[in-house]
């Protein structure tokens, strides 16, 4: 496979996966404010800072909107084209990727997608977001699950395939980590009712509430919750879950054993599955959550570099390129390698 097309559907799949996760937890945190009458301006900003804060967006909503009210941080993230991981900002590159590799992907697919991508552009959506946001979060979310339900009935088990798949496990265990390290963030510590509800809101955001109480029953607390998101086999939005798909897609890809590492992506994904394998709860509350997460997130980054290096990159072939190739040449050639990756 070319490895543009391998990089565009990776992209693809994860800003479609990116989009959902979005949509979940701002359904979930919109929920929480249904009293947001009631609280003051300062309330609010406190309420969304752990949330721009977890998924790094803060810095660029305030640069953006240095005097805006705390409201306007619903319509940033979902609609806002400045912010480059806003739900439209999602769609749109979702489905400039798949309109890349159009030849690559089913009918099915592209209908769907398209169709999204004109509903999150339309007034009808700009309106939702202002008069009814919980109907707009549950359309987006039921659209991606359809697309990659689509997928899965339409696509062969090729290379294409687990391409797809790498893009959507590699985003879901990061966006799963991420809402995690939301609770670090909030200064409730010692209230035990109000960090019951921010665990509660935290499992919906992964569709894990349910799961939760048929698993642990009782009272939402810590660490039956880090057990649950971080290192359960069967829940398929747990990031030990999302973590081994990825492992088990890198090495199909490749070809190699999967007790053995060919590239950089292999090895930093089977450390990771290892150090996830002999851990427990415990382990991460001993860390900290946050310290944690923020060494979880570098290897998930490390994962996507290694697997842009070894498939889209290339650097061999760069390498063999460049006894032909002038120097000016071979930059021109970088920048456009480049593009593609962004």
């Amino acid at each position: 496979m070319l490895s543009r097309v391998a990089d565009h559907l990776f992209w693809m799949s994860r800003y479609m996966e990116r989009a959902e996760n979005l949509a979940r937890l701002l359904q979930v945190s919109l929920e929480l404010l249904l009293d947001a009458e009631r609280l003051g301006e300062s309330s609010l900003k406190r309420y969304w800072h752990p949330v721009l804060a977890a998924i790094s967006a803060d810095e660029l909503y305030h640069e953006l909107h240095p005097e805006s009210a705390g409201a306007d941080i619903a319509h940033f993230l979902s609609l806002d084209e400045r912010n480059p991981h806003s739900i439209l900002s999602c769609v749109i590159q979702a489905r400039e990727n798949a309109r890349t590799v159009r030849d690559q992907i089913s009918d099915e697919m592209w209908a769907g997608l398209n169709e999204l991508f004109l509903y999150v552009g339309s007034e009808q959506a700009a309106e939702q977001v202002i008069r009814s946001p919980q109907i707009f979060y549950d359309r987006v979310i039921q659209s991606v699950l359809l697309f990659h339900g689509v997928t899965a009935a339409t696509l062969p088990r090729d290379e294409g395939w687990h391409f797809l798949r790498l893009g959507r496990f590699l985003e879901r265990a990061d966006k799963t980590s991420r809402f995690l390290d939301i609770k670090s963030f909030r200064d409730d510590e010692g209230d035990e009712a109000q960090e019951s509800i921010q665990w509660a809101s935290i499992l919906r955001s992964c569709s894990a509430y349910s799961v939760y109480r048929r698993i642990y029953g009782g009272e939402v607390s810590t660490r039956p919750v880090v057990d649950l998101l971080v290192f359960s086999t069967e829940f398929p939005r747990s990031i030990r879950y999302c973590v081994r798909e990825v492992h088990q897609s890198l090495h199909d890809i490749s070809g190699i054993s999967q007790d053995r590492y060919g590239n950089t992506a292999e090895k930093v994904i089977g450390q990771l599955i290892s150090s996830l394998n002999y851990s427990d709860p415990d382990d991460v509350l001993r860390v900290g959550l946050h310290e944690y997460i923020d060494d979880l997130q570098i290897r998930l980054n490390a994962a996507g570099q290694g697997i842009f290096e070894t498939y889209v990159y290339l650097p061999r072939e760069l390498n063999r390129l460049a006894v032909r190739l002038t120097q000016a040449e071979t930059h021109r050639f970088l920048e456009q390698e480049q593009q593609q990756q962004q």
